[in-house]
């Protein structure tokens, strides 16, 4: 093989791959985040709540909370995944905004009230204590 048509493929396989990419980027929804931080009463830990949801092409909405220094940035709650005591589907339409629910009791106790959609595939995940195992985590389940 002539290493002159070797170089011509090659690089029109880049470009093929480049446009591909660019295609999918351009026309692939993003899905919707929001996230709200709630410190605790010392501002030493926070917990941060993160929603991602979208309605195309399949509907889907999860509730992630956090708990880690309040000197890391709210968006460290979507890039690592050990620091989170908290993960679920989201709870039904009309409570979404207020659930779950996050509420400091100290300065190492939270609380978090949450009602999981009905007919949810999957129990969210819930741990007892932080990363740090500082901050012990709480949780009220309503119906």
């Amino acid at each position: 093989m002539k290493s002159k048509t070797f170089v011509i493929g090659f690089f029109c396989v880049v470009l093929a791959l480049l446009a591909g990419s660019i295609y999918l980027a351009m026309t692939t929804d993003r899905a919707d985040k929001a996230m709200v931080a709630v410190a605790a009463p010392d501002n030493k830990y926070k917990a941060v709540r993160l929603t991602v949801s979208n309605d195309v092409p399949v509907p889907f909405c999860v509730d992630t909370i956090a708990i880690f220094l309040t000197v890391y940035p709210d968006s460290f709650v979507a890039s690592n995944s050990g620091y989170q005591v908290y993960n679920g589907p989201c709870a039904a339409p009309g409570r979404r905004d207020a659930l779950p629910k996050i509420e400091w009791l100290a300065n190492n106790k939270v609380q978090i009230t949450y009602s999981p959609e009905p007919g949810a595939d999957k129990p969210p995940r819930l741990k007892d204590h932080d990363m740090s195992l500082f901050v012990d985590v709480s949780y009220v389940k309503v119906e």
